[in-house]
């Protein structure tokens, strides 16, 4: 079976890696499974494995034919179903069709989903959504996720500084992180200090003048992530609704640490019973400082949420991730698992 999967970019945030996940985890059980883009490879995903192509376009000449070909958005749902004596599938990292920005495609973006293709979800509440609204079977593929790297530290930090980590993209407004970073300031003036830590690919202006003295690790591999995680006291996310799983966040437990979360379908997909951390209700500046406060004084309450953290982190990994794709190619070739290995 020959499976590609539609890439516009390659830059390294989050639905970006699960995808190359994807393919790498495929070609290891035989399948010939590629992810295809314009863009070169990230350097630190080693192309030599196979798991990478770069194209010209995004053209069904570049592309070549395929069995399964996955549209890793809305966008690439259409160029996928045009590959030739390929079945069209349709990777839903998040639904792009409450994001504001960009309501007159909403109908365009529900045509897409409607559409009669093979369809994953990252998400148990995407899954519930694809279901409900378009009527068609998804497939849950949980994150490809190795507990074995993303472990808790040997000893805990201090706490003094008081280090809390935001992850993602200053200017993309559906993370939050600006404000975040707003909300904490607010903190200044209190002890023990807020010393914010930073992931993301880059820092704008706006972003360094809002906080030139934060700790920022940019555009770093992510063999350099779980050391970040496991510095720091606590995560935070004030993702929106149209957040479709937030990585960070596992990555955050998988190395036993709290987590400050906006309540959002994703974050209550991930956590249904609370155990990793507090939630605040989205935009409500009382509840998050309040639940922040909590947490950075509170040790013993850091260490049971970070505790509970490691067991959802431990729920995930390579072989779920592997089986549930093999469970959705099985419905192309009922054959696929028998021929595996």
């Amino acid at each position: 079976m020959k499976v590609v999967y539609l890439l516009e970019g390659a830059a390294l945030f989050g639905g970006v890696k699960v995808v190359l996940e994807h393919a790498r985890l495929l070609r290891r059980q035989g399948i010939d499974a590629a992810a295809v883009s314009p863009d070169p490879p990230p350097s630190c995903f080693r192309p030599a494995e196979g798991f990478y192509r770069q194209v010209p376009e995004l053209s069904p000449d570049a592309i070549g034919p395929a069995d399964v070909a996955i549209g890793t958005m809305w966008r690439t749902v259409p160029l996928a179903e045009r590959i030739p004596g390929a079945i069209a599938g349709h990777l839903c990292q998040c639904y792009e069709g409450i994001y504001e920005p960009i309501r007159d495609l909403w109908p365009e973006i529900e045509r897409v989903y409607r559409s009669s293709t093979l369809k994953l979800a990252v998400s148990p509440h995407l899954v519930a959504l694809i279901e409900r609204k378009f009527g068609q079977r998804c497939f849950y593929v949980p994150q490809p996720f190795d507990a074995g790297v993303f472990h808790p530290p040997s000893e805990e930090p201090g706490g003094d500084p008081f280090r809390v980590l935001v992850a993602g993209p200053w200017d993309l407004d559906i993370k939050g992180v600006a404000w975040v970073i707003e909300r904490l300031q607010a903190l200044a003036g209190e002890t023990p200090r807020i010393e914010l830590v930073r992931l993301a690919l880059d820092a704008p202006p706006e972003e360094l003048a809002a906080w030139p003295d934060a700790e920022r690790h940019l555009a770093v591999p992510p063999s350099a992530v779980p050391a970040i995680m496991r510095s720091v006291d606590l995560y935070v996310s004030a993702s929106s609704p149209v957040e479709g799983f937030g990585l960070p966040a596992l990555e955050a437990m998988g190395c036993g640490r709290p987590t400050l979360l906006s309540d959002i379908p994703a974050y209550r997909s991930l956590d249904p019973g609370t155990r990793t951390g507090l939630r605040f209700t989205l935009g409500s500046e009382r509840e998050f400082l309040g639940a922040l406060r909590r947490l950075r004084d509170n040790i013993g309450l850091r260490r049971r949420l970070g505790a509970g953290g490691r067991a959802v982190a431990e729920g995930f990994s390579y072989q779920r991730t592997t089986a549930a794709l093999i469970e959705a190619l099985e419905t192309v070739d009922p054959t696929l698992a028998a021929s595996i290995p």
